[in-house]
């Protein structure tokens, strides 16, 4: 039994972090399950067959997940400790290639749209993670917002696809890379 508890335990550190809280698993699982779900209709309703479908359940437990995930107390334990946090923190969204995989397995997203998506998102996070902390939050946002819209309007996609670009900037740039408010309990 012990040895069931120390995998579930490794499991949860993988995929949310290291001790996290109840509550924060709820609420990761909770949304990552909704998500996979949504992901799933979503990609049924447009006609994919089974590979794709579960190409999209997978991102969207991911990245709906990740989304909480990466708000929470115990990922910004996990990821925003120590003196090179802010290069774990870029190399953190420049290992997010979904866009890629996304415009490899589905011919509505295109490669152009896919490279300007991934590196929006990785000079994003360097500009935000540069930026002095008084300065961070409104420059994450500003981020975000330039590269939802940028993104939505130059690059339109199939709606079985539509919700990975927005949501995939909230989970990295705003909820992964805005720690600053969330209270530790160093900081508390």
């Amino acid at each position: 039994m012990n040895d069931r508890l120390s995998a579930f335990g490794r499991v949860n550190a993988l995929l949310v972090a290291p001790h996290a809280t109840r509550p924060e698993l709820a609420l990761g699982y909770g949304a990552a399950l909704m998500g996979a779900a949504a992901a799933t209709a979503g990609g049924i309703v447009s006609g994919y067959g089974a590979a794709h479908v579960l190409v999209l359940a997978v991102l969207g437990f991911d990245i709906a997940g990740g989304v909480v995930v990466n708000a929470t107390r115990a990922a910004a334990r996990r990821f925003h400790r120590g003196p090179h946090w802010r290069r774990r923190s870029v190399l953190f969204v420049a290992a997010h290639v979904h866009p890629f995989v996304v415009a490899l397995l589905f011919p509505a997203q295109t490669w152009s749209a896919s490279a300007v998506l991934y590196l929006g998102l990785v000079v994003s996070a360097l500009l935000i993670t540069s930026t002095p902390l008084a300065l961070r939050r409104p420059v994450a946002f500003a981020c975000a917002a330039a590269l939802i819209t940028w993104t939505i309007v130059t690059a339109p996609t199939e709606d079985a696809l539509a919700w990975i670009a927005p949501l995939l900037v909230i989970k990295l740039l705003l909820a992964h890379l805005l720690t600053d408010s969330i209270p530790t309990p160093e900081a508390t």
